[in-house]
């Protein structure tokens, strides 16, 4: 028997006294589990369903709804210096990041999830991708394409309301760490 399986066993085996004796409390924790692992997996899907809708979006009517859509009358950004920033005041930068396109990829990962009363509270890492031409050669030569990828962690406020989940709060923790990735040489 591996190793891993007899520790498994183990444990099972000195859990059931007390598991017999607490049975309401084993259905409670496993209940209260099954519900976290629900939820993680709905809001990755929004994780990544946002992430995706900016490659899709072609006017800031389109960022609009969806903001209405997903968001929260009240969203708030707060970044890495505590300084909170409202829709109405991220909003132009959001439409003009849109028509620009800056990263090629975006994947936003649930790192930790706790379940708050009305909502959850999650740590996410968003990691970016882009292509830059190295100029001044700073990471080699001149002219050279680089990857850049972008990591930066976010602790965000879910809400449910009436089944749906709206992000009201987007909090940056730290700076972000960047790599640069060296790519083929611009023509």
């Amino acid at each position: 028997m591996r190793r891993s399986a007899i520790v498994a066993v183990l444990a099972l085996f000195t859990t059931m006294p007390a598991l017999a004796r607490t049975p309401g409390a084993y259905i409670a924790s496993a209940a209260k589990a099954t519900e976290v692992v629900s939820v993680r997996a709905d809001l990755q899907a929004l994780y990544d369903e946002i992430s995706q809708a900016g490659f899709q979006f072609s006017s800031a009517t389109d960022v609009d709804l969806f903001h209405e859509v997903l968001y929260t009358s009240d969203w708030t950004f707060i970044d890495a210096a505590g300084q909170p920033r409202a829709w109405q005041d991220v909003r132009e930068e959001v439409i003009q990041s849109v028509k620009t396109r800056p990263y090629t990829s975006m994947i936003q990962a649930v790192e930790k999830l706790s379940l708050v009363n009305g909502g959850a509270s999650v740590d996410v890492s968003v990691t970016t991708v882009r292509k830059i031409v190295d100029k001044q050669g700073r990471s080699g030569h001149a002219g050279e394409t680089r990857t850049l990828v972008e990591k930066t962690m976010f602790r965000d406020a879910w809400v449910n309301a009436n089944g749906q989940w709206k992000l009201q709060t987007r909090q940056q923790i730290g700076q972000p760490r960047v790599v640069i990735e060296k790519g083929n040489p611009t023509a």
